[in-house]
């Protein structure tokens, strides 16, 4: 059976409008991988090599900024799915990774020291996270009030 080629500009009309769909997601929610990807692979169907590079390199960096956050996470969940112990190794790997958000992992460190039964190092770790000058706002709330919790 003959294959029929199709003209390239009628190739790459409906990739067009996906790139800009994809653009737009991407405006929505910079951080998002998956649209990352999309983007990428819709570029080079498109013919936009250079393009399809570009948005690649940036997704490997946008990961790597985010990676801290998917293991921090990865740990909440594995603490809901009562895995406490897992959860902590994640979380020790979020701070490893992305030291800039350490104090809110270890806020989320303590919270799985305290439900394996390691409450006198959870307190310990709430009160150095309350000596800290970089701790945010909204995390020094979290870690006051879950530290009233274990007295």
């Amino acid at each position: 059976m003959p294959t029929t080629r199709i003209p390239k500009a009628a190739q790459q009309l409906p990739n067009d409008s996906r790139v800009k769909e994809l653009r737009a997601a991407l405006d929505r929610d910079p951080f998002n991988i998956n649209v990352r990807l999309m983007l990428a692979a819709a570029l080079e169907n498109s013919g936009r090599q250079p393009e399809a590079v570009k948005v690649l390199q940036d997704t490997i960096e946008k990961a790597r900024r985010n990676l801290g956050v998917t293991y921090c996470t990865l740990g909440s969940a594995l603490m809901k799915a009562n895995r406490p112990d897992e959860a902590l190794r994640h979380f020790d790997t979020a701070i490893e990774l992305d030291p800039s958000n350490s104090s809110f992992y270890l806020s989320n460190k303590a919270a799985a020291l305290n439900k394996i039964g390691l409450a006198d190092k959870a307190k310990a770790l709430y009160q150095d996270l309350l000596g800290r000058a970089d701790l945010a706002k909204e995390t020094r709330r979290i870690v006051a009030s879950n530290l009233k919790e274990l007295k």
